[in-house]
């Protein structure tokens, strides 16, 4: 009987709901990462396969479901990667690492719509560009919050020949043991790491920035000073606006998916009308670029429903795309949609950038960014000093509290990730490492390091020339490691031919570096050359064509001999202005013929002393200071790269003045933009212009800067040549414009070379008074004179990225034509260039 009862009851127990999925629930949960960089993979499904059982990852890769009955697996899948069949076990709690291999997406995918039909992805993007301005995060008067940024370099895909290198092997097998390891399970070697927590601040009128950093946390192969990083790894520089025509990255001006002339740059397809994303519904809208090697994105993006504004975006710039060195980018970005009634600011940002190896025995590199924000508050007003010093450090900035870290980490460090850390003091003892740091530095700053010294720079350390022959050059500098405040420097050469010794030496002294401050004093005993006494303000950055300048027939560009004393001081004043203050006092000594009036005297001269006193004014208004501790040099770079830098000098000519022969003045003004022009690429304008009220020799006025090597030099008249004209009233416009892909991206075989076009124009309008004139013929100035009515014009077009650095220009001179001079008969009317440079 007690039987016949027992069989009822447990039938009833299993027919009771409740407790039926109570005793059968499986919980499942985990992470979804790229089995390639090991970021996490977001909005990816896990479902059971043959039902509608599932959910999907979020931001961070995480993901939980519950089961209501035993299953033996979960399909993983996500756009992009190949699916993946997690097997499960019987336990009632289960957490998996799940790591998805990346395929290979096809960009030149045509889909074939039936006659008639209307693309259901238009009607919302018309929405999402009608509710455009309510939602740009940019409208904002202002904004703040806190943010957290991480940002980790690593040395992956490593080439066969460094894989064998026997003293590689211990940072291998290290990390190798914390599973820190690519798509391949090849491991990675850590380079860098940073963490920085900071409180930003943003106001829209005027256009303002700060961020107060609060804590941070950086070790690194090659970078010693962790408060400069702090500021180049802070929220400053991890702001992506969707909401604007074209978002920059790696230095280009990538469309927007969300660009007003969507139709033009993109195809759109309408995913899921139903997808939901932390409880929020919204519309996944997957876009491609109708041109697979524009400057444009690939990739998903969910559109609120509520506000039809962008919420979650996850984006790539494919290979395809005309950029150099780097295999991919990778944007994802969430938006903090907790305020439904103001724009929504980004929440979350993840950035992955993927660099190719350079050649078959180096390794490539993978950069993982990850930001978070919190604490927002919208339109506040400030006081009127409070965005006066943009970034600011605190005393405890670099302290070591792991309790700190723990509680304002958005989320926990896995063991490989805290493991870094260590792992990367292995790392900087590599010798390959140390190497390839020190050929990088020879590459862009032109010195190699030895110790406390830089030897350099290596451009110049030979040239050959009619009046030296074999020049041979040996120069160095102090770094950061001599001293942190004390800068020495010198250098010594030898002429083959003339059997002459030149020398130099400088010294300078950092006086502060919070408002950068400065002072030096350098002498030097060597040839110069009229051609380059033009005050023209972007000669001195062209390393190369100013190395050339050693090469070949300089006897006419007028050469001389040199002596040359200098002091000076220089002072940041406020942000982005400098104002600095210089002696000189020089000798021409001619190889030419030169005669001069001798003012002591009355007798003519052919050796003319120069005492002179220069002020400089240089406002950047879209430039960033850096507070740095180990940097011998400011550092400063431009936020805003298309604000305008401005620049005035005046010089003074002081006769009597420890010898000086003239006195005289001088002002010049130069203006320099780069200017954003979307799908045409960008340009660059200089703009100079300078008036000589005096009377002087005819070395002193404004002799234009021409060029007759071969070498392209985009801050020269190219076509001019050296010691043509003379001017002491003058204003010049230097245009170039680097189109990137625009035409050449759309023509067949064409762009699978990834060249890039460019156009150049030159134009100077100039004069000279009659008294200069009348010196310049009475001084022995054969072949220089001044220009007429019609402007000097040069305009010319060109390809670069040829093999990736290479630039070739074509030019031709439009007026002047027939210029003839005894010295260099009549000028090339057209000309070929070349040059070489590092571009993305």
């Amino acid at each position: 009987m007690d039987s016949m009862v027992k069989i009822p009851l447990f039938l009833l127990l299993l027919c009771l709901p409740g407790l039926h999925a109570s005793a059968q629930k499986i919980t499942v949960k985990g992470k979804i990462t790229d089995a390639s960089t090991g970021e996490p993979v977001m909005y990816a499904t896990i479902a059971v396969k043959g039902t509608s059982t599932g959910t999907n990852s979020n931001f961070d890769g995480l993901f939980q479901l519950i089961l209501l009955k035993k299953t033996d697996s979960l399909t993983v899948s996500s756009i992009g990667y190949r699916s993946y069949s997690l097997p499960l076990t019987s336990d009632m709690e289960q957490t998996y690492a799940v790591r998805l291999v990346p395929v290979s997406t096809t960009l030149t995918e045509v889909r074939i719509s039936p006659k008639g039909y209307i693309n259901p992805a238009w009607a919302i993007m018309t929405q999402v560009m009608l509710h455009k301005d309510q939602n740009d995060p940019g409208k904002l008067s202002s904004y703040q919050y806190q943010s957290y940024n991480r940002i980790e370099l690593d040395a992956s895909h490593l080439s066969p020949t460094l894989l064998k290198k026997t003293y590689i092997d211990k940072a291998l097998s290290i990390a190798d043991r914390m599973k820190i390891t690519d798509a391949d399970h090849m491991p990675v070697l850590p380079l860098f790491l940073s963490e920085t927590v900071s409180d930003y601040f943003y106001q829209s009128q005027p256009e303002a920035k700060r961020e107060d950093i609060k804590r941070t946390k950086t070790n690194g192969i090659g970078f010693e000073d962790g408060t400069l990083l702090a500021q180049l790894t802070g929220s400053t520089f991890q702001q992506y606006n969707f909401y604007k025509n074209f978002v920059s990255a790696a230095g280009k001006d990538f469309t927007s998916p969300l660009t007003d002339n969507w139709k033009s740059w993109y195809n759109y397809e309408l995913d899921n009308r139903d997808a939901v994303i932390d409880g929020k519904n919204c519309y996944q809208i997957s876009f491609r670029p109708k041109r697979s090697q524009d400057l444009a994105f690939t990739g998903v993006m969910w559109i609120a429903k509520e506000n039809y504004a962008l919420y979650q975006i996850k984006t790539t710039i494919e290979p395809s795309v005309n950029l150099n060195f780097i295999h991919k980018i990778a944007i994802q970005q969430q938006m903090d949609g907790s305020n439904v009634q103001a724009p929504w600011l980004p929440g979350k940002t993840r950035i992955l950038v993927e660099v190719n190896q350079l050649s078959s025995n180096s390794s490539g590199l993978l950069a993982k960014l990850y930001t978070v924000n919190k604490n927002v508050l919208l339109n506040k007003t400030y006081v009127k000093d409070f965005f006066k010093e943009p970034v600011s450090i605190a005393d405890d900035a670099q302290k070591k509290d792991d309790y700190f870290w723990d509680a304002n980490r958005p989320d926990s460090l896995t063991l490989a990730e805290k493991s870094v850390y260590n792992l990367i003091d292995t790392v900087r003892n590599i010798p390959t490492v140390k190497n390839y740091l020190m050929v990088a530095d020879l590459l862009i700053n032109g010195y190699y390091r030895a110790g406390n010294l830089s030897l350099g720079p290596l451009l110049n350390t030979y040239s050959y020339n009619d009046i030296e022959g074999n020049r041979l050059r040996l120069g160095f500098k102090t770094n950061s490691g001599f001293d942190k405040k004390w800068i020495l420097g010198g250098y010594i050469a030898y002429g083959t031919k003339d059997l002459d010794v030149k020398y130099g030496a400088s010294v300078d002294y950092i006086l502060s570096r919070k408002a950068w401050t400065e002072a030096g004093v350098s002498f030097s005993h060597d040839l110069n050359q009229v051609a380059l006494l033009s005050d023209n303000y972007l000669y001195q950055r062209n390393n190369l064509f100013a190395a050339f300048t050693h090469f070949g027939r300089i006897t006419r560009r007028k050469v001389f001999n040199q002596d040359l004393f200098s002091t000076y001081i220089k002072r940041d004043l406020f942000r982005g202005f400098t104002e600095k203050v210089t002696y000189f006092n020089w000798s021409l000594d001619p190889f030419f013929p030169f005669l001069f009036n001798e003012p002591r005297s009355g007798v003519s001269s052919s050796l003319l002393v120069v005492s002179e006193l220069q002020f400089e004014s240089r406002w950047s208004p879209g430039a960033q200071p850096f507070l740095s501790e180990t940097f011998n040099r400011p550092v400063t770079l431009k936020t805003n790269v298309t604000s305008p830098v401005f620049t005035f000098r005046y010089t003074l000519g002081l006769k009597n003045m420890l010898g000086g022969d003239v006195n005289y003045h001088k002002f010049s003004f130069n203006i320099t933009q780069t200017l954003k022009m979307g799908g045409l690429g960008r340009g660059k304008y200089s703009f100079s212009m300078g008036y000589i009220p005096s009377t002087v020799p005819f070395p002193l006025l404004e002799n234009h800067l021409g060029n007759q090597t071969f070498i392209y030099n985009p801050n020269a008249f190219n076509l001019m040549r050296f010691f043509e004209f003379a001017s002491d009233k003058y204003a010049s416009l230097n245009y170039n414009q680097h189109f990137e892909g625009f035409l050449l991206n759309s023509i067949p075989v064409i762009k699978n070379f990834k060249w890039r076009l460019v156009g150049t124009a030159n134009i100077l309008y100039g004069s000279l008074s009659q008294a200069n004139q009348t010196v310049m013929n009475n001084s022995g100035a054969t072949g220089l004179r001044g220009l007429g009515a019609v402007p000097y014009l040069e305009a010319g077009y060109g390809v670069e990225n040829i093999f990736k650095f290479l630039r070739v220009d074509f030019i031709h001179r439009l007026t002047y034509r027939d210029n003839y001079n005894s010295i260099n008969g009549y000028p090339h009317n057209f000309g070929i260039k070349i040059s070489a440079q590092i571009r993305l």
